[in-house]
């Protein structure tokens, strides 16, 4: 084979690829892929909680009441699906804690045991009356609307098991 034929091909095995690409993204033949995560990702970086002293530290699933004007049973069903999802991750629990951010503790609380709280007053709106995913440095990831029917909250509660097990096999910090 003579060098000028290996050259030839060789710039047509490297300048074909790189056309087809571009053509693909000139003309919108390329289809964004489906996100595989079910809640909502935050657009600003926001710490809810302080990053530990020392590394590690474990995810919080955080549940921030409305400021005001929430419905009574929404706060008890975001307490059941905390409740439900941390007794449901069996040996991950302990990398785990389920958290209520409130300025005073949910009278209800008393009734999940799993449950800590946490005295603040979180005054974002992108967080009040949702369930926050929190990494272990202290960073709100994902965001979870609280819906009221038993049916909606088991696929709330899934979304997010499903998420925060994606989250935890994919973290490097404890390693």
């Amino acid at each position: 084979m003579s060098s000028r034929k290996f050259l030839s091909l060789f710039l047509l095995c490297a300048l074909v690829p790189l056309a087809a690409a571009w053509a693909s993204l000139r003309f919108g033949w390329f289809a964004e892929a489906p996100t595989v995560n079910h809640g909502e990702w935050l657009t600003q970086e926001l710490r809810l909680l302080p990053a530990p002293a020392r590394g590690g530290g474990s995810w919080h699933l955080v549940y921030v009441p409305a400021a005001e004007g929430e419905p009574a049973g929404r706060s008890e069903q975001a307490l059941l699906i905390l409740q439900q999802l941390h007794a449901g991750l069996g040996r991950k629990q302990a990398r785990v804690q389920a958290l209520v951010l409130a300025a005073e503790s949910p009278p209800v609380r008393a009734r999940y045991p799993h449950i800590e709280w946490q005295a603040a007053q979180v005054s974002d709106a992108a967080v009040q009356g949702r369930i926050v995913l929190v990494d272990p440095r202290g960073l709100a990831l994902l965001r979870y609307a609280v819906e009221p029917g038993p049916q909606q909250a088991q696929r709330v509660a899934g979304d997010i098991r499903s998420d925060l097990l994606r989250l935890m096999n994919y973290d490097r910090s404890g390693v």
